[in-house]
Order: C-alpha cells, then structure tokens, then sequence
C-alpha cells in the first residue's frame, strides 16, 4: 500500500519533482567535478609548476676557512669544489627517481667574448639542452634546460646536444650588449690569469638561439656542457645541477635527503620561494573548491526544500485525510523522505555523469589534459544526492505532520 501511494504521488507530480531533480544534479555535478579535479589536481598543478623551473638546486659541499689574526677577522675564503659529471647518473637511482622530471648540470666560466673590434666580458654557461643520458639499468633518459625550463621563450632554435660543438644560445640582455643576433659567430676566450694571453683558449661560437628568460639567464652565453669543459680545462666537472621533481604524495625535501644520500659530497637545497608559492597555490585552490560546492550544495538544499513545501502546501488535503483514517506521523514523514530519497538518487546519480563531463572540459582548459574519472566519486555524489534531498526535506516534513485533519478536511 505505502509504495502504491508513493508511486502515485511520484507520477502526480512528475513536473516538481523533475524540478528538485535537477536541483539536485545542480549540486551533485559541481561537487563530482570539482573532487574529480581535486583528486588529481595536485599532480596537475605539479606537472604545470615543473614547467617554470627547478625546485631543487645541488650543489658540492665547500669548506670555509675564516682568516684573522687573534681577535682581528678579515673574512672567510670558501674552497672552489666541484659535482662529478660521472655521479649526475644517480639522480635517477633514487627511491624516488620515477619522480624526477628532469635535471641539468651547469658550470660557470667568466671569458672574454670578441664580436668585431670589440671585447667584452660575459659569462659562459655549459650545460645539457637535451641530452640522451643512459641509466644505470640500461634505459635512455632524455634531460637537460629544455626539459626543466621548457617555458623560456626562444628566437631560434635550441642547441642540439648531438649537433656540432660551436653551436650557441645568448640571453636576451647579453645580445643585445655585445650586438649579437642569429646567426653571428662570436669568438669567446679563457685563460686562468686574465693578462696571460699566450696561454689563452680560443672558441668560436655560431648563436642558434637567443633565450629570454626574465632572469640572470638572459646576461648568459650558453654552450654545451663538454665544450665549456674543454675550453675551462675542467673535464667532468659542473658547479650546480637543477632538478626538476614532481612532488604529490611525497615532500621535495625528502628528494634532497636521498640525492644527498645517493652523492655523498653534494648539498641538496629546495628552492623554497618556489615550493612555498606551490603549496600556497595548492591551498588556494581546494579552498576555492570547497566554497564553491557549499554555494552549489547550498542552492541544491533550497530548490530541493522550496519544491517539497509546495508539495506539503498542495496536498495539506491528502495528508489530513490520511491522518483521519488512521495514518500516524511517522507514516507521512515516511512518505515525504521517501520521494526526497528518491530525487536525491536520481539527482547524485545524473549528477555524477554531469560531472565527469565539467571535469573533463575543466582539465581541458585549465591543464590541457584529461583528468580521469575516479569511481570513488560517485557513491560520494550518490551520497550528496541523497543527503542533500533528504536534509532540506525535514522542515516541510515537519510541517507535514502538525497537519491538523479536522481543521483540513473541514476546510479552513
């Protein structure tokens, strides 16, 4: 009998319920979509930041001598050491090296760069662009400043680190100091004591590309790695490497421990500005999202609870004359959480499929990626649905059972 007069009612009023319906779907999709994206946001977000530079800096452990004379100091002088080119390989081997996007040694040389009648002193900075590196299980890894700085713009073309030697890029500032353009050979030269010109190393340099980077790479000449060793003299030496990692369920200190580990002389530094700006972001973020479900959940309740007093204002007949042939409160409330059960089913339910989709088109525009539907959403949606339907329903419940039948059925 109960569902006999719950279907009759549902059929009765297809049209309001089909209105609470889609206020529910309302509040069930926006909640889908904006979890779905949640729970994939932080490897999203991770993979845009890794696209704007390092968020590791290694560097050699130096030894600081201070100098002075009993109480009287005249400062510290640091010991100039150097990063083996041959140890870079056990970056990957890390516990977490699947989370190692990338990284790119470099080593620093001031020379003198000759363009025309002119000289002047600029630094060269050697490094991979995009080098193939073999692992230590065999496998090739392509790195170098392409892939962790793959967001400066360059006139030209990058270096091809299989290409020729003399091959060059200049930042911006650099350029445009010495009058240097694409295409222009530029002879650079270094020797250990400035004066000693005898003893000089001399390279020409064909520029491919000019970087503009917005930092001190646009004041750089950039060659490749084993050409500026050759021409410093420094084989198999770098100053610093940038590493570029992918952090989601793990800390990016916890990458510089183990890198520490894994090349005992290093001292592994988290660039902090970059990685507070990540988390503050990040933060940022969900709180954004959880407000706006609360507006979307909240606009949901009031559709829903505004639908359901009309339907206890309509049928304040229906219900008095239940309660006049026995029908006691318990069975009426019954009755109206029953058909708000059923809305907030359908509404989670459809919700969830609304959902997927603004997930999708959300993961396309702000990420140009997929984000990927995750199953543990939808009993959450089906869950909203359903809780959202049957809380907003309580005050036109409640309603509903101080419906007096003598008073109702007499008309007044």
């Amino acid at each position: 009998m109960f569902l006999r007069i719950l279907a009759k009612s549902i059929s009765k009023r297809k049209g309001k319920i089909a209105i609470a319906v889609v206020a529910v779907i309302m509040g069930a999709s926006v909640t889908t979509a904006l979890l779905t994206v949640s729970l994939d946001v932080n490897e999203k977000m991770n993979y845009e930041f890794r696209k704007f530079g390092a968020n590791l800096l290694v560097i050699p452990d130096s030894d600081t001598i201070n100098i002075g004379i009993g109480q009287f100091g005249f400062g510290a002088v640091t010991e100039q050491k150097y990063i083996n080119q041959s140890d870079l390989y056990k970056i990957k081997t890390i516990y977490w090296a699947k989370n190692v996007l990338g990284y790119a040694p470099f080593l620093y040389q001031a020379v003198t760069v000759e363009t025309g009648n002119e000289s002047n002193v600029a630094i060269l900075t050697g490094t991979w662009f995009e080098k193939d590196t073999v692992l230590e299980d065999g496998t090739v890894f392509k790195t170098g400043v392409k892939t962790i700085n793959s967001w400066w713009d360059v006139e030209g073309t990058w270096v091809d680190d299989n290409g020729t030697s003399q091959d060059a890029m200049i930042g911006a500032n650099a350029a445009e100091k010495l009058g240097v353009g694409l295409g222009d050979v530029v002879t650079v030269s270094y020797s250990e004591r400035p004066d000693d010109l005898e003893n000089a190393t001399y390279l020409e340099l064909n520029i491919v590309g000019i970087i503009s980077a917005g930092g001190p790479e646009d004041d750089q000449i950039f060659a490749k790695l084993d050409t500026a060793q050759e021409l410093t003299n420094r084989p198999n030496m770098v100053h610093t490497v940038q590493v570029s990692a992918l952090c989601t369920k793990c800390d990016v200190d916890e990458f510089a421990r183990e890198i520490e580990e894994k090349i005992n002389y290093v001292d592994a530094r988290t660039v902090k500005q970059l990685a507070n700006a990540e988390m503050s972001l990040l933060s940022k973020i969900e709180d954004m999202m959880l407000l706006v479900s609360t507006v979307a959940l909240s606009a949901s309740a009031l559709g829903v609870g505004t639908t359901m007093t009309a339907s206890v204002v309509e049928r304040r007949k229906e219900i008095g004359l239940m309660k006049g042939m026995g029908a006691e409160n318990g069975r009426i409330a019954s009755l109206f959480l029953a058909e708000a059960g059923i809305m907030g089913v359908l509404g989670g339910i459809l919700g969830y499929a609304v959902g997927l989709v603004l997930a999708y088109l959300i993961g396309l525009s702000v990420f140009a990626s997929q984000v990927m539907p995750n199953l543990f959403v939808f009993p959450i949606a089906v869950g909203i649905g359903v809780g959202v339907a049957l809380l907003s329903s309580l005050l036109p419940v409640r309603r509903a059972t101080r419906v007096e039948p003598a008073v109702v059925l007499r008309g007044d």
